[in-house]
């Protein structure tokens, strides 16, 4: 469940994308080089310049990710969660 109508959108570099054991997504890591969210104040990741930020990708393209790690990327991202946790999740990321 979304914690609350929130998006970030930022541009970065691809750093990393690890497999779920599961076969389900995976996590990517980007090193944040902008953040660029429509709404600062509705954004609950609140990326910073510099740091990596790590989310789940729900359906990956294996050759898109292959061409894209080291590269610049557009994230757009949701922070999905509950009283328990949460977790930063990709719907889109393409090469900048």
């Amino acid at each position: 469940m979304k914690a609350a109508p929130n998006k970030t959108v930022l541009l970065g570099r691809l750093m990393r994308f690890d497999a779920a054991a599961d076969g389900y997504g995976g996590e990517v890591e980007i090193e944040i080089a902008r953040n660029e969210s429509p709404d600062p104040a509705k954004d609950f990741l609140k990326p910073q310049t510099g740091a990596r930020l790590r989310a789940f990708l729900p359906q990956p393209d294996p050759a898109l990710l292959g061409l894209l790690a080291g590269r610049m990327v557009r994230a757009e991202l949701v922070f999905l969660g509950g009283p328990g946790g949460g977790r930063a999740v990709v719907q889109e990321l393409r090469a900048q």
